[in-house]
């Protein structure tokens, strides 16, 4: 599958690349141009929504702690906890 991915990468590569040495200097530099814009102006937007965006929820924030998970102790467990102690001050 690897493999295949590479190959069909590859391949992509070489007829971009070959499409885009045909072009002349300026038409390539052109396109670099518009997708570099492109790029800028979405990250832009994106970023400029998030701040205009933050805080803006349904309600008050609601901080949980986690919560001690209960499972089932196991007999390699009970032979450690024998021998080295549940590290608590306590023993």
């Amino acid at each position: 599958m690897k493999t295949l991915i590479e190959k069909y990468t590859t391949n992509f590569k070489k007829e971009l690349r070959g499409k885009l040495e045909a072009l002349p200097p300026k038409a390539r530099l052109g396109i670099v141009l518009t997708a570099f814009a492109a790029f800028a102006s979405l990250c832009l937007y994106m970023t400029v929504t998030a701040i205009a965006g933050f805080g803006k929820g349904n309600g008050a924030m609601e901080i949980r702690h986690i919560e001690k998970l209960d499972l089932p102790m196991q007999e390699s467990m009970n032979l450690y906890n024998n021998v080295y102690g549940k590290g608590t001050e306590e023993e």
